[in-house]
């Protein structure tokens, strides 16, 4: 019904300019870049990646205040061949290189890329001083954009702050939350449990969410919608992008300014096909060692585990409960270290693939080297012996099974 259509869009836009979301700081600094402040804002160059958010992110870009993108031509209509990338997913490795080239030729900073359904958000941004390329992680695009909403939003609110990510996503925003003082929860996977989670935060228990993500460029910004959206994120991420440029500055030096202030966090996450379905229900027994859950794993030291398949166990809670939802078809278990590091494992729900997760937090002022340094040698350790790639059948190829 092209009339609903119409009607939805035009609701959907309203909403957002009405949400808090839109903090009229990049029309300030566009007006003050043409009266020859001297700063260049950042120029964008945008991708639909052949799916439907091309005339969407064109009006997102106008709500919010900012001049046109550069628009990727060969990707900007809708094709269900995909013809030019190999796979329709802006995560995939190769996906952006038509987008960055257009960049190239085109004097732009920054890659704002959709996925075919406009409901992810893709980054990439080419160092001014460089020319080197940037693409930034879920998480990090989750850290930026929290982080700027608290500024905007959150700091002068008249309720408390509520954010929420998946479990599986970096633990950063729940080092922000602790510091900054707003509340944080984490979630299962997927958006019918963060953007469930969100909205009763929001209308039923005294908060204001004004986020959530997932780590696989999933977010939900202000509380418009309690899903993922691509074309409200892509705004007001363009947005703290003027603002980042006008201070002289960048994402990744915005980034980093995120880390000295909270510590850098550093992720190895990944994945091992497995043949046998048997070898999972081993390895989480073995991990769950009989119900006396392990105190460490060699030098590391254990300070807390969650075990979220059936009956479910938390060492947090004075009840041992886990307050997230158990499945016994879709067991996962997190383990916490006393050095910062916190090792989470499950199976796959749609391919024969057992998925780790585990990231290092450093504190502030330790460098990201170090950090990179210790969560190598401790996930290379935590793997081989909880999992047990050889002896399980474990293999990071398909052709090796």
């Amino acid at each position: 019904d092209p009339a609903m259509t119409a009607l939805l869009r035009s609701q959907y836009f309203e909403a957002i300019q009405q949400s808090g979301l839109i903090s009229g700081q990049a029309s300030r600094f566009v007006a003050s870049a043409s009266a020859g402040t001297g700063y260049k804002p950042p120029a964008f160059c945008y991708t639909a990646m052949h799916g439907v958010g091309h005339d969407f992110a064109k009006e997102s870009f106008q709500v919010f205040g900012l001049p046109p993108f550069c628009s990727v031509p060969e990707q900007e209509e809708p094709d269900p061949n995909f013809p030019t990338v190999s796979f329709p997913n802006p995560e995939e490795k190769g996906a952006l290189d038509l987008a960055k080239a257009h960049s190239e030729r085109n004097g732009c900073d920054i890659v704002l890329a959709n996925d075919p359904d406009a409901d992810r958000l893709a980054v990439a941004e080419k160092s001014r001083e460089t020319g080197t390329w940037t693409v930034f992680t879920g998480d990090q695009i989750g850290a930026l954009l929290g982080s700027w909403l608290w500024e905007i939003i959150g700091k002068t609110s008249d309720k408390p702050i509520a954010m929420c990510a998946s479990t599986v996503s970096s633990r950063l925003l729940a080092e922000m939350a602790r510091v900054e003082g707003f509340h944080f929860e984490d979630t299962l996977t997927g958006f019918k449990w963060i953007g469930s989670r969100a909205a009763a935060l929001n209308n039923e228990e005294g908060y204001r969410s004004i986020f959530c993500y997932e780590e696989a460029i999933g977010f939900c910004c202000g509380d418009i919608i309690f899903d993922k959206d691509g074309i409200a994120a892509m705004g007001v991420f363009a947005e703290m992008a003027y603002h980042a440029y006008s201070q002289g500055s960048s994402l990744v030096n915005r980034l980093q300014q995120i880390y000295d202030k909270y510590g850098e966090f550093v992720s190895n996450n990944g994945y091992y096909f497995f043949q046998d379905k048997a070898v999972i229900t081993k390895i989480f027994d073995e991990l769950r060692n009989g119900g006396e859950y392990l105190t460490s794993v060699g030098k590391y030291k254990v300070e807390s585990i969650r075990d979220l398949g059936e009956p479910g166990y938390d060492s947090t809670k004075p009840d041992r409960k886990p307050t997230l939802p158990t499945s016994n078809s879709s067991p996962m278990i997190t383990m916490c270290f006393t050095n910062g590091c916190v090792a989470q494992f499950r199976a796959s729900g749609t391919e024969p693939k057992f998925k780790y997760y585990i990231e290092m937090k450093g504190q502030p002022g330790v460098s990201r080297d170090v950090v990179q340094q210790d969560l190598t040698e401790m996930s290379s350790f935590l793997l081989e012996t909880l999992l047990k790639p050889e002896e399980n059948g474990l293999s990071t190829t398909r052709s090796k099974l």
